[in-house]
């Protein structure tokens, strides 16, 4: 089955349109190439576009992919920039209930690059207005994972990778703050936002320090 039978250019560049940053050519190109071939594999439900790269914010370091699938696990060799999240079609609606955070934001936010038989525009409808908020307890296993990691990684002198686990630590405290609060998370740059909005105005600044301080380094983020 060619592309074009199923899905337009049209509507695959409207869709690719929605990212406003890319990180790199290769990742441009990687995705474009994707979303493109997803068609050919009857085994893909849909492709979705989600996090900080479709926000209006100024940092995006990645690009974040969903992918859904059917029947057994699949892999992709996705480049370093693009994040790319894999889930089996039969237990999605089961993660969502559980307040998967990834489903939910892309369920909310993200942007459709592909789907087929209208299998995302179907999982929206069927749960317009009950989608649950994440786990804040497990945002806080997340964040406290990290901040031992962290403290490993700065004991043998990696003080670049233990900042990011840092950021990355801070950035689950917030997560978790705001779910408490009855607020669904958006992108890490819209946080420092979010917990001022809530008043929560010391781990707003922490934040903040340490995305500005990460301009200064490089490493890899665990979520």
């Amino acid at each position: 089955m060619s592309i074009e039978t199923t899905l337009s250019p049209s509507v695959i560049d409207a869709g690719l349109a929605a990212v406003r940053r890319w990180p790199s050519d290769d990742a441009r190109g990687w995705v474009e190439q994707f979303v493109r071939r997803a068609a050919e594999d009857s085994r893909l439900c849909a492709i979705v576009v989600y996090g900080s790269a479709i926000r209006d914010v100024e940092d995006s370091s990645d690009v974040d992919l969903l992918c859904v699938y059917a029947g057994d696990e699949l892999a992709f060799d996705a480049p370093m920039d693009v994040d790319l999240r894999t889930f089996q079609s039969e237990t999605v609606d089961e993660r969502v209930a559980a307040g998967d955070e990834v489903l939910g934001w892309s369920l909310r936010f993200g942007v459709p690059l592909f789907e087929r038989d209208g299998y995302w525009t179907e999982l929206q409808s069927r749960w317009a207005g009950g989608l649950p908020l994440p786990s804040a307890a497990a945002a806080e296993e997340r964040a406290a994972r990290a901040l031992n990691a962290s403290a490993g990684l700065a004991a043998g002198g990696d003080e670049d990778a233990a900042h990011e686990l840092r950021l990355s630590a801070l950035t689950q405290q917030a997560r978790a703050r705001l779910i408490r609060s009855g607020v669904f998370p958006l992108s890490r740059p819209e946080l420092t936002q979010q917990l001022a909005s809530i008043g929560a105005w010391e781990l707003a600044s922490e934040l903040e320090a340490l995305i500005l301080a990460r301009d200064t380094f490089s490493g890899v983020e665990v979520r």
